[in-house]
C-alpha cells in the first residue's frame, strides 16, 4: 500500500483516500446525473428506467427488429429482465407501451410503444438530450474519450478506436 506522505496508507495505492479515488467520484457523479435525469423527466410523468425502456422499444423498432419482446429489450437496454417485466407493466397501464403474447412463441411478450408512448419517449428525449449535452459540457473535446473509458470499465469494447496515450 501506497502512503499520503505523512505515513497513512490508502486502500487504492494511489496516493488518495477512499473518498477521493475515482471509484467514489464515479459515484458522486453518477449519482449527480442520476438526479438530473430525474428532475428533466419529471413533466413528462417518467422515471429514468421508464424513458430508457421506452427509447430502447424505439430503437428496436427503427433498426427493424421484430418481435420486440421484453427479453431482446432488457438486453437492448442492459437491464435486469424481471425489473424490466414489472416497469414494462406499469407502462401499460399508463397505455404508453402494449404488449400481448408473441405470436411464435406464447411464453414471450412482443411489445409495442403506444403513439403516446412514442410521443413522451420523443419529448422526453429531447428534454434528456439537452440535459446530457449540459451535465457533459464540461468534458468538452474529452467527452468521446469519457464515453470510451465507461464503456471500457463495463468490460465492454467501445464503437470508438480509444488512443493509447503515449509517455
Amino acid at each position: 500500500m501506497a502512503t499520503d506522505g505523512q505515513g497513512r496508507r490508502d486502500r487504492l495505492g494511489q496516493g488518495v483516500s477512499a473518498v477521493q479515488g475515482p471509484g467514489h467520484l464515479l459515484w458522486r457523479a453518477v449519482n449527480r446525473w442520476q438526479r438530473r435525469q430525474k428532475r428533466v423527466l419529471a413533466p413528462f410523468g417518467l422515471t429514468p428506467v421508464q424513458f430508457i425502456l421506452l427509447a430502447g422499444l424505439q430503437d428496436l423498432a427503427a433498426q427493424g427488429v421484430s418481435p420486440v419482446t421484453q427479453t431482446v429489450l432488457a438486453k437492448h437496454c442492459r437491464t435486469d429482465p424481471m425489473m424490466t417485466s414489472q416497469v414494462l407493466r406499469a407502462l401499460e397501464k399508463r397505455r404508453l407501451v402494449e404488449r400481448e403474447a408473441d405470436k411464435a412463441d406464447g411464453r414471450a411478450m412482443a411489445l409495442a410503444a403506444t403513439g403516446a408512448g412514442e410521443k413522451a419517449a420523443r419529448e422526453a428525449g429531447a428534454a434528456v438530450d439537452e440535459a446530457q449535452t449540459t451535465f457533459f459540457a464540461a468534458l468538452g473535446d474529452d467527452v468521446t474519450a469519457f464515453g470510451d473509458a465507461l464503456t471500457l470499465l463495463m468490460g465492454e469494447r467501445p464503437r470508438r478506436r480509444v488512443a493509447a496515450r503515449r509517455g
